[in-house]
Order: C-alpha cells, then structure tokens, then sequence
C-alpha cells in the first residue's frame, strides 16, 4: 500500500504591486486530497463530493479597503507538488465577507500529488478588485416594463430584462436587471413601493456571459410585495481599482 504523507510546512508572501496602496495578506484556510472518487460504487456519491485532486482554500485580508470580487480572466494560479506541476484553477465558490475585509479563494487541481509528496507550493497572482466606499444612487419612483433603460449616473445604467409574478414560488413579483458588462460596483439593491416603503427583497440567482471582452449580466431578485410603482435603490462603489496579490505559498497538513 501506498502511503502519503503530509508534514507541517507554510509560508506566504504577498505583496501590492503598482500604485496602489492597499494592504493586502493571504493565507491559506484549509486543503484535501481525494485519492478515490468512489463514484461508482456509491450511486453518484463521491468521496468529499469532489473528484480525484487536490483541493486548496485561500483566505485574503485587508483593513482599508472593500473586496469587491477578483477577476478570475486575469488571475493565475499553479500547484506543483515539488516534482510534477499539477496545473491548477479556481474554483466556482469564492465568497466574500459581509464587510467585504475577506475573500476566500478556492484553486484546485484534478491531478494527484505524488504518493511520496510531503508539500504543494501555491505559485501565481489574484487580480483584486478593491473599493473605498459606496455611494446611493436611485431611479425615479415610476411603473416599470421589459425593455426599460435606467440610467443611475453618466457611467452606470441596466435594463428592465423582466419583472411580474414569477414562474416559480410564492412571491408576488420578481425583477431582472441586465447590464452589457461586467458589474463589480454594485454593492447592494433596494427597492421601494409608491409610499416610499422598503420592500423586502432576496436575490433571486445571477447569470454572466463573456466573449472578447464584451458581456452580459443578470441579476434577478423576488420582492415579498407586489407595488405598481417601484424606486429602485443602488448602493455603488466607487474609488474602484484592481491590486495584484502575488501568491507564493507553501502548503502541509499542519499549521504552526
């Protein structure tokens, strides 16, 4: 039998390169191995969940400025096992905190690490996307339709995509909202009845679609109320820039 052993090794160097002053460290929150899949053998139930791999999550910190998201097109990430590189890429599940000061990054690799291997070595760079503050931009109270253009300042606007009662669940009415490119300055959504009442809203799932740098996004969100006039609120960003994070870190089964 083969046995795989993991010892304790971590480092992390992560700088800010260009002009921007943010504050930037990364650290890793946590790993797995997945030797055998076993998907066969439990009716589609894999070990973990996951596929044969190494599975890594980082977690980046920082104190004076907001994470807004990380551009993934423009991020780079490889995992070597000290002998074979083993590739790598990121993840669907990248969150952010709700003060947006965390970021956890997920990368992972379908080919295994050496049976003999004692490391990975995290090596490459996430693009940042990083804010000062938020400003609150609204529309006017007004009926909406499909096809609708609202403009929130010279340089933010988004389409009506649809909005009624929606074809599932329980909630009176539901809007989707789309923009012809990417959207990270949007920080939160409110919407607003015709007496100037906050509606309790939820979002309701979000679509992207990208092809030489041309793009598509949704945002859908269900209402709890059904209003003929609606205000649509909008907390944006603004002092919005992207900080590259280098990554150089070295990964073990223990931490000190």
């Amino acid at each position: 039998m083969k046995k795989r052993l993991w010892t304790m090794i971590f480092s992390c160097a992560v700088a800010c390169s260009g002009t921007c002053s943010a504050d930037v460290t990364v650290e890793p929150v946590g790993m797995k191995i997945v030797w055998k899949a076993l998907q066969k053998e439990f009716d589609g139930f894999q070990t973990y969940n996951s596929k044969e791999g190494a599975y890594m999550s980082l977690a980046l910190f920082t104190d004076d400025k907001g994470i807004i998201d990380f551009d993934q097109e423009e991020s780079k990430l490889a995992i070597s096992d000290g002998t074979n590189d083993l590739g790598g890429k990121f993840g669907m599940w990248n969150k952010i905190s709700k003060d947006g000061k965390v970021m956890r990054v997920e990368v992972s690799s379908e080919k295994l690490p050496a049976a003999d291997a004692r490391q990975l070595k995290l090596t490459g760079e996430i693009k940042l996307i990083m804010a000062t503050k938020t400003e609150t931009k609204a529309s006017q109270s007004r009926e909406f339709k499909k096809g609708d253009k609202v403009s929130l300042s010279d340089d933010f606007q988004f389409e009506i995509d649809s909005i009624g009662k929606p074809k599932w669940g329980d909630d009176p009415l539901a809007l989707t909202l789309k923009w012809q490119r990417k959207v990270p300055e949007l920080a939160a959504v409110r919407f607003y009845d015709e007496a100037g009442k906050e509606i309790k809203s939820s979002g309701n799932g979000s679509s992207s679609m990208g092809m030489f740098k041309k793009y598509t996004v949704t945002k859908s969100y269900a209402l709890k109320k059904k209003s003929k006039v609606l205000k649509i609120e909008m907390d944006l960003w603004v002092g919005v820039q992207k900080v590259t994070v280098p990554i150089d870190t070295v990964v073990g089964i223990g931490r000190k």
